[in-house]
């Protein structure tokens, strides 16, 4: 039987988002509303003997199919900028000096779940073993490049090679140059990763990356994928793997001003497909 890779499009659209002032150094909010019809829709292939193919579900233990809600786990309701390099710990600014550079920080891991968009979904590989790839040809981030260029894409992805926790930057699906302005003491490319009892802050490095070197290799929009650079993961046949995300504003960004606002928010994230033996 031929070996056919299929792709698998997780479209984790359509999240709306206004966002009414996107800066760590000022009071700011971000409303946003779910679309009805958030969901995962699937790309045109068809499923047979022999074939890899992904299904998903919006739990483990779910009906996996082509299509399913995703699984929201927090409760918010107005997006703020926080700082985080683990999507475990996350910390906001407490205190600023009177050029508007924060001073210090707070723990606000407690109330994470108020201030970031948090969901999941479940993947499942089909007919054999494969491995994970973003679908650039149906990876569509929009709102503008200043939003675009301040927010993040965190992910934690449990397959059989273990979790990996993954951080994306979205500067790419802009389409245009975004202002930035220093607003930490520790300069560009920094994140908080921890703080003292004073809250004094320790950075680290900024872990986001671009998707670049995670999308498969499709020679056109219905070419089968072929192996990327770099899998997400490994996906052991009929295992669900757990794709858990978070989108947020990175306040340490130099991206995360003002100009951010008013900003209406849609993406779609996609997956791809290939034989674990071809990958």
């Amino acid at each position: 039987m031929k070996q056919k890779n299929l792709r698998f499009s997780a479209g984790l659209a359509v999240f709306f988002m206004l966002i009414a002032a996107a800066v760590l150094t000022s009071a700011t909010y971000a409303w946003f509303t779910f679309s009805a019809d958030t969901n995962v829709e699937p790309m045109q292939g068809s499923v047979s003997e022999g074939e890899v193919s992904l299904a998903i579900s919006a739990t483990q233990n779910g009906t996996y199919d082509v299509t399913a809600p995703i699984t929201r786990l927090d409760n918010c309701t107005e997006l703020l900028p926080v700082s985080t390099a683990n999507l475990t710990s996350f910390y906001s600014a407490s205190a600023r000096t009177r050029d508007g550079i924060v001073a210090l920080y707070t723990d606000a891991t407690a109330a994470a779940n108020t201030r970031v968009l948090h969901g999941e979904v479940y993947l499942k590989a089909q007919y054999g073993d494969a491995r994970l790839y973003f679908d650039k040809t149906n990876m569509a981030f929009s709102g503008g490049a200043q939003l675009l260029a301040s927010l993040r894409l965190g992910m934690k992805i449990t397959g059989a090679d273990g979790e990996k926790t993954y951080f994306f930057k979205l500067d790419d699906f802009g389409g245009g140059s975004a202002t930035a302005q220093s607003t930490i003491q520790a300069g560009a490319n920094s994140v908080v990763s921890s703080i003292d009892a004073n809250g004094n802050a320790a950075f680290v490095t900024d872990p986001a990356a671009a998707m670049t070197d995670y999308y498969a290799v499709m020679a056109n929009e219905t070419a089968d994928p072929e192996a990327g650079t770099t899998p997400l993961c490994t996906m052991t046949k009929d295992t669900p793997v757990r794709v858990e995300l978070w989108i947020y504003l990175e306040g340490c960004d130099e991206n995360c001003l003002n100009a951010a606002q008013a900003s209406d928010l849609s993406f779609n994230l996609a997956f791809a497909g290939v034989k674990a033996e071809t990958a």
